[in-house]
Order: structure tokens, then C-alpha cells, then sequence
């Protein structure tokens, strides 16, 4: 039986004798500490792919992200495109709009001029002319300073201004023409009407000559306060 007699003897066989090295560090370490060099070497390896990965998954998101910028800057251009367009076309929608405005309030008017007898006859009166802007003018002088400008320039321009008959006395007839007739209408005509009895001191009459109405002239036209000769709808669409 081998026997030490000191420290140094004991360690000075354990550097001869390997195995009685690797046996006294399993006995003082222990399995789990022996196997920690090991473990370590696998968990750096874990670490090592998982770096690997995360560095692969930067590259992969930022190629993303430079393919979205990218994206990104053809959708704002495409934006500004489209917009543009939209802008070009609502304006070109306006202009068509007000193109068949004109001709609706265009086909109003003169059918209001083509069907001055047949508005007078339904008010019982004979048609005798249309009163021309230099007769509403003569006649309008005296209310000159007194009644607003705005106001008489409107009287002077008004749509259509008769002059009718009941075979023995003078009545006009202030029209206004519209596709659509509104409160502003209805108002132009009473006032034109009010103008013209003032200023010549006969009966004067208020008429609508439109397609349809709104709700308020309707309403003056059930309370008889203006007249309406209804035109036949010729820009609707076909059923």
C-alpha cells in the first residue's frame, strides 16, 4: 500500500500518476463541474449560430427595409400622380358641369322667350312684347339713389320682362328662367314684379319658367304668391 509522508509526496505522485490526478479531481469536482468545460464549449457553439442568425436576420431586414423605402418612394410618386389626376379631372368635371348648367339655364331662357304667349294666356292676359333693357332702364330712372344699384341692375337684367294685355288695361309679367328654379328666383321675380308696379303703377305678375322646383318655390307657387310654367324635361336621362 503506497503511503505519503507529506504534501509534496502526495502531489508529486499525482504528477506521475495521471490517473490518480484525473481521479482526485472527480472526487473533489464533482460530475457536474467536470462536465462544465464541455457544456461551455456547446453553449459558445449555441451562442456562435445564434449570432449567425441574428446577423443573417439584419441583412434579411434590411434588405427589406431598403425594398420598402423603395416601395414606399414609388407609392408617394404614384400618390402625387393620382392626385394630380384627381385634381385634373374634378376640374374638368366642374367645367363639364357648368357647360350643362349653361345649356340647361340656355334652353330655360329661351323657352320662356318662345312661350311668352302661351304664359300670358295662362294668366288670362294677351302678350304683347318683351320689354327691352332700354324700356326697364326709362322707366327705373327715378328710382335711381333711391333703391340699391345691385337691385335695379338686377331689374334691368332680369330674365324675361312682359308687357301683356286684359284688353284694356297694361299688365307685365316679370319671369325668371331656370332648370332647376330656387329661392333666389322666386325672390327676383317678386321683387322684379314689385319694381314694376312701383315704377309704372300697373298690375305686375310673378312666373317661374323651370323644369322642376325646389321646396320653397314650390311652396310660392301653392300660395299663388308666383305663377310656374313647366317646361318639358329634355336633358333627363332615358329609362
Amino acid at each position: 500500500m503506497t503511503s505519503f509522508n507529506s504534501q509534496e509526496d502526495f502531489l508529486r505522485a499525482l504528477k506521475e500518476n495521471p490517473e490518480w490526478k484525473e481521479a482526485v479531481r472527480a472526487l473533489i469536482l464533482g460530475e457536474e463541474l467536470l462536465q462544465l468545460p464541455v457544456q461551455f464549449i456547446a453553449f459558445v457553439g449555441r451562442v456562435s449560430a445564434f449570432i449567425d442568425q441574428t446577423e443573417a436576420f439584419i441583412s434579411e431586414q434590411r434588405q427589406f427595409n431598403a425594398e420598402q423605402k423603395q416601395f414606399n418612394e414609388r407609392m408617394e410618386a404614384f400618390v402625387d400622380e393620382q392626385k394630380q389626376f384627381n385634381e385634373g379631372f374634378a376640374r374638368r368635371l366642374g367645367r363639364i358641369e357648368g357647360d350643362i348648367g349653361n345649356l340647361r339655364g340656355d334652353y330655360a331662357m329661351n323657352a320662356a322667350e318662345r312661350n311668352g304667349s302661351a304664359i300670358a294666356a295662362e294668366l288670362g292676359l294677351e302678350y304683347v312684347r318683351a320689354v327691352p333693357t332700354e324700356d326697364l332702364v326709362r322707366m327705373s330712372r327715378g328710382a335711381i339713389g333711391r333703391i340699391p344699384t345691385n337691385q335695379l341692375r338686377s331689374f334691368w337684367n332680369a330674365d324675361l320682362i312682359m308687357e301683356a294685355s286684359d284688353g284694356e288695361d297694361t299688365h307685365y309679367i316679370a319671369v325668371e328662367a331656370s332648370y332647376t328654379a330656387d329661392k333666389r328666383d322666386s325672390d327676383r321675380a317678386q321683387r322684379n314684379a314689385q319694381f314694376l308696379t312701383e315704377f309704372t303703377g300697373q298690375t305686375a305678375r310673378a312666373a317661374i319658367v323651370s323644369i322642376r322646383n325646389d321646396n320653397y318655390v314650390s311652396s310660392q307657387v301653392e300660395s299663388g304668391s308666383v305663377y310656374w310654367f313647366q317646361l318639358e324635361d329634355r336633358y333627363s336621362q332615358p329609362e
